[in-house]
């Protein structure tokens, strides 16, 4: 086959796979006009459509640029649907939280920076933003979000997403969670998040094995500075899908067997892919 054969070939398929996005496209406007008031935002259901097409991927080109690809295109769509504004959480000694942000929600994606954890939370609870997007908490901070975000009254907001959902590399120890106002979803392989007041005797090794025995498997526990007020507080991330309401969190809180004297919901994410995951496998 000849060169120019071979171009006008790579024409044709350009020609349909942009026939094809414009297709898409359409169909999103449809889908935005059959939701009516429903969030246009769902992560879960975007985890599993890249986790369909790194399954179905073959050949020699890498999976991380298909990744790339495909989320450029979901972020067009959903701006698509209807108004999409993103609160970042971007102080000048800390911009993390913004290059994850453009990353995962495109370079089109309308973003707003703000100081402090509180602004961010602030603009996503009075719809100012349609998701925020803050740092991953670290153990001992003296102000964490995930403070603010428990006590939050009549409270819609929760956590929703991890970034990078698609690591170029492992540990390199950046990352961030979205929040949004959102019900959670699952995906077929999620996280869930909870604040758990305990008493001040409860170590963490106990409040681990207390979770195992509910039937949860337990992943980190975060903590916040040790107060005068008799209470411990624990970011509890756990491994799979729990509600507010789920059986198993309930167990933690029961008044004459439980561990914890309360437990509030913070919300569920798709558990992210590892950077193994999407690295190029030499077409396998």
């Amino acid at each position: 086959t000849s060169l120019a054969a071979l171009r006008e070939e790579l024409n044709r398929i350009d020609n349909t796979l942009h026939d094809l996005i414009m297709e898409r496209a359409a169909i999103a406007e449809s889908v935005a006009a059959s939701k009516g008031d429903a969030p246009v935002w769902r992560p879960a259901r975007e985890a599993q459509i890249l986790r369909r097409l790194i399954e179905r991927h073959n050949g020699p080109f890498p999976r991380a640029a298909l990744v790339a690809i495909w989320r450029e295109i979901i972020s067009a769509m959903v701006r698509l649907q209807g108004e999409f504004a993103i609160a970042v959480h971007a102080p000048e000694i800390n911009r993390n939280c913004r290059g994850l942000a453009r990353d995962h929600f495109g370079g089109e994606a309308p973003m707003a920076f703000y100081g402090s954890a509180r602004a961010v939370l602030t603009a996503v609870q009075d719809g100012s933003a349609s998701v925020g997007v803050l740092p991953l908490p670290e153990d001992s901070e003296e102000a964490p979000w995930w403070m603010v975000l428990a006590g939050m009254s009549d409270n819609k907001v929760s956590v929703c997403a991890r970034l990078p959902f698609a690591p170029s590399a492992p540990g390199n120890g950046e990352g961030a969670y979205c929040i949004a106002a959102i019900a959670p979803e699952e995906s077929g392989s999620d996280n869930s998040l909870f604040a758990l007041r305990t008493s001040p005797q409860v170590s963490r090794a106990r409040l681990n094995d207390a979770i195992a025995a509910a039937g949860i498997k337990p992943g980190r526990l975060i903590s916040r500075p040790a107060r005068q007020d008799d209470v411990s507080v624990f970011l509890a991330e756990l491994s799979g899908f729990a509600g507010p309401e789920d059986a198993r969190i309930a167990r933690l809180i029961d008044p004459d067997d439980g561990i914890a004297e309360a437990a509030v919901f913070l919300g569920v994410y798709a558990t992210p892919f590892d950077a193994a995951d999407i690295s190029n496998r030499g077409g396998l």
